[in-house]
């Protein structure tokens, strides 16, 4: 059943304004603890936050769905599998979740056909020993998947963008860790010996006995374009999402949020309906194709192209240059 008041069970509100969350977090389900330590120090601010959508003036709320699924997965510490086309919002809900709960920068895993669960965990070929005191794992870096699962006192914030481009491998290898709360590093782990992590190149944190395992879960979020099916154990291990195709009122509040008045070239009232109704009719994704016309059409490239002739059949002409060509 849904709660009566979506935005009100959980410590995230979907506000994407810092500060907006709960401070008593749930405690996590005895299956779902870990007891990894010592703790090691906050991570630096997410430098990122600037440049989000919506950035600097009112974000859009999310929707209680939305909200709700990001709600379940913070609770029961668990992965949050988002599906959805492009444009929708999947990569930056990391960001909107790290920026709202106040959990800092933001780790990225971008992956391609060529990533591997060893390049998530660790990388190698990074000196970080000069200059500091103590031993290092010379040639040891953790990537930001293993960076994530530090013992942080609070939860870091990993995105795992584009699952679906990997090897079928590596989403049945990324179980292991998910499941496990950590990883054992492929080295000799003396008493000092101390680690380089993905945050920052000098950043290097105590990793005793060569074992990183969590305090507290990380908030993954793990996005697809549905290009294939997950294999069924990572799904099950998840919170799973699909972000919905934007109908006229989202494109509508789009338009308001990336064009507010004072801020430059506006489309006029009457352009943004024409370009809402054409792309509530089209296939396939349309929100960067719908900002992408408004764009055109703010700067005067409409008027332009119609000149003294037809403005809808100037709107559409727009609403084509900003298609994909088929193959």
């Amino acid at each position: 059943m849904k709660p009566s008041n979506s935005q009100s069970w959980g410590p995230y509100r979907g506000t994407g304004l810092p500060g907006a969350a709960r401070e008593d977090w749930p405690a996590a389900p005895a299956w779902r603890s870990f007891d990894g330590g010592p703790d090691v120090p906050p991570p630096p601010d997410d430098p990122c936050t600037a440049l989000l959508p919506g950035a600097g003036r009112q974000p859009l709320p999310a929707p209680p769905e939305e909200v709700d699924r990001v709600n379940a997965a913070l609770h029961l510490r668990r992965p949050l599998l988002v599906t959805g086309e492009p444009g929708t919002g999947k990569a930056s809900l990391a960001h909107r979740i790290g920026r709202e709960l106040g959990l800092g920068r933001v780790l990225h895993w971008r992956i391609t056909s060529l990533s591997t669960l060893r390049e998530g965990l660790y990388r190698d070929g990074h000196d970080c020993g000069d200059g500091h005191e103590g031993r290092y794992a010379r040639g040891i870096r953790l990537g930001p998947l293993g960076t994530a699962f530090l013992p942080h006192r609070r939860p870091r914030v990993l995105l795992i963008d584009r699952l679906d481009r990997a090897d079928i491998a590596l989403p049945e290898d990324l179980c292991t860790v998910l499941a496990g709360g950590g990883f054992a590093l492929p080295c000799a782990a003396p008493d000092d010996l101390r680690v380089a992590t993905d945050d920052h190149p000098s950043r290097v944190v105590p990793l005793p006995d060569g074992i990183v395992r969590c305090h507290a879960f990380p908030v993954v979020v793990i996005t697809t374009a549905g290009e294939r099916d997950m294999p069924l154990d990572l799904v099950r291990r998840c919170v799973t999402l699909r972000t919905g195709r934007p109908g006229p009122a989202l494109l509508r509040a789009l338009a308001a949020n990336h064009f507010p008045p004072g801020s430059g070239p506006v489309p006029a009232e009457d352009v943004v309906a024409a370009f809402v109704e054409l792309a509530a009719a089209a296939e396939g994704p349309v929100v960067e194709r719908f900002l992408d016309a408004l764009r055109l059409a703010a700067d005067g490239v409409l008027q332009a192209v119609a000149g003294s002739g037809d403005r809808r059949q100037a709107v559409e002409t727009l609403w084509r240059w900003t298609a994909p060509e088929e193959p």
